[in-house]
């Protein structure tokens, strides 16, 4: 039968994974459900460099930026599963559901290991994903690092004041059935993850239910970004007096405040659950930096760190207005909690924007496979066609002042995006 879901490590890489398990109880076993993202690839880097961890590590099998070098090589095993492919006989009476087990690797792994010290969930982005690991790993789970996110406050009721920053406790969902069902059709995505905190919750309230934390990260902002919000917003400030576009802020988000969260907050904040043990189980925290932040003010910070001046911002006018930051409408969160017990440290704005900006500076020059795809997609989201051409030559310019001269953006071209990706890198 055709296999459900893909898998790749060697046979030889898992009989080796299955002997440490059983051999070194001095070191501490990590599952990580993703760990190659962004969030995820610091997380590991820093536990990599600690030292004393054998981390298997379970993805789709991507590695943007530079993962595959960070990360992959450290690893007793990355194995390759889809949480999110369902059963072949899905639908059916008596289907197993449970994605985990069409893992065959996966499955080797956990059948060989007695516990999991840690199980840090980056890539839990459905309840039904959670609820599959639950039940694969059901004793096997020493503490689970669950990645979740400030968007679970837009499915719960509404605070009284919305300028007052959200608090853990209140993320409470409606009464209501019907207010409930609306919430959840508005935020799928705060849905999915707050039902994954409550399958968190609910399982230790079992017997042999394990400990868990929820970590709830605003938009995160750094390094690294395989959403590709970022740079959208950095090349747009970048080639602004190129192009001539103005910044799209589409009307009634001008005021709208929320929170970001640096990378390496996150990452940091990841650790220090780990490390905090029993003090800090059981709980949700919000992650983020003190400053908050409307979109203009985001732009305007941005432009400020890559000292380009003159930038101006235009609405609903434009045809295609559209905005990418924030994602969250019902405010800022307080990070008290976090800074009180998990001893949380927040980066301030300056540092954290000036580092972002450095780094896709580099990485712009440094990094061709990554520079190609940016442009792409800058181009495709915002970028018209009659543009096409000045962007080319700007980007020319740019390469050029770092000695680079790539052809393909100094002769005269058409603006065609379909002719932009068969050139060769």
């Amino acid at each position: 039968m055709k296999r459900v879901i893909s898998y790749l490590v060697s046979a030889s890489v898992v009989t080796l994974l299955l002997c440490q398990c059983r051999a070194d109880d001095a070191r501490q076993r990590v599952l990580a459900f993703g760990g190659n993202g962004m969030i995820g690839s610091e997380v590991l880097t820093r536990l990599i460099s600690r030292g004393g961890y054998d981390i298997v590590q379970v993805s789709r099998g991507n590695w943007p930026f530079d993962s595959a070098e960070r990360v992959k090589p450290h690893l007793e095993a990355a194995i390759v599963c889809d949480r999110a492919k369902d059963a072949e006989c899905a639908g059916l009476p008596d289907c197993d559901v449970n994605t985990l087990h069409y893992c065959e690797d996966f499955m080797k792994v956990v059948n060989a290991t007695d516990k999991f010290d840690y199980v840090l969930d980056f890539s839990g982005y459905e309840a039904k994903w959670v609820h599959d690991a639950i039940a694969v790993l059901k004793d096997k789970v020493g503490y689970y690092v669950y990645i979740s996110t400030d968007s679970v406050y837009e499915v719960c009721d509404a605070k009284q004041d919305i300028s007052q920053r959200s608090v853990e406790g209140d993320a409470v969902r409606p009464r209501d059935g019907e207010k409930r069902d609306e919430l959840r059709k508005g935020d799928p995505y705060g849905d999915a993850k707050l039902g994954s905190e409550e399958a968190l919750r609910d399982q230790r309230r079992e017997e042999g239910g394990f400990p868990w934390v929820a970590l709830r990260f605003s938009d995160v902002i750094g390094p690294r970004d395989n959403t590709f919000r970022w740079i959208l917003y950095h090349l747009w400030i970048k080639f602004y007096h190129d192009l001539n576009l103005p910044l799209h802020v589409p009307e009634g988000m001008e005021n709208v405040t929320a929170s970001f969260t640096y990378v390496e907050d996150a990452a940091a904040a990841i650790i220090l659950a780990m490390d905090g043990r029993e003090r800090v189980w059981d709980q949700a925290y919000n992650i983020a930096m003190e400053e908050k932040f409307t979109l203009p003010k985001m732009l305007s910070k941005i432009a400020e760190t890559m000292r380009i001046n003159g930038t101006e911002t235009s609405g609903d006018s434009i045809e295609g207005s559209f905005f990418i930051y924030p994602t969250v409408f019902k405010g800022p969160v307080d990070v008290t909690k976090a800074k009180e017990t998990l001893g949380f440290v927040p980066t301030s704005a300056d540092t954290a924007f000036k580092a972002t900006v450095a780094w896709y500076e580099e990485a712009f020059v440094k990094r061709e496979a990554e520079r190609e795809d940016m442009i792409k997609r800058f181009s495709n989201w915002v970028v018209p066609q009659r543009l096409r051409d000045t962007l080319h030559a700007a980007v020319g310019r740019v390469l050029e002042k770092s000695g680079i001269v790539k052809k393909k953006y100094h002769r005269k071209r058409k603006g065609d995006l379909e002719e932009l990706e068969r050139d060769e890198l």
